[in-house]
């Protein structure tokens, strides 16, 4: 795990839960293909949790996963 575009991806989301083409704007220069294989990665690390509300058309959400620090 890591690269500019994961660094990227992770400060954006440590804002808010963001939607996908709100992060591909807010990240800016990144390929719908990069920032797929980012989140899915960062979902396979446990960093991010992806959200499927029952909505049409389906609007998925990332969100970064809170670590319990005492």
């Amino acid at each position: 795990m890591g690269g500019k575009w994961t660094i990227l991806a992770i400060s954006v989301l440590a804002e808010q839960p963001r939607r996908f083409n709100e992060l591909k704007r807010l990240i800016g220069g990144i390929s719908q293909q990069i920032l797929t294989r980012t989140l899915k990665a960062l979902e396979h690390d446990g960093m991010v949790t992806r959200t499927v509300p029952p909505t049409v058309p389906p609007q998925v959400e990332y969100a970064l996963i809170r670590l319990n620090t005492p």
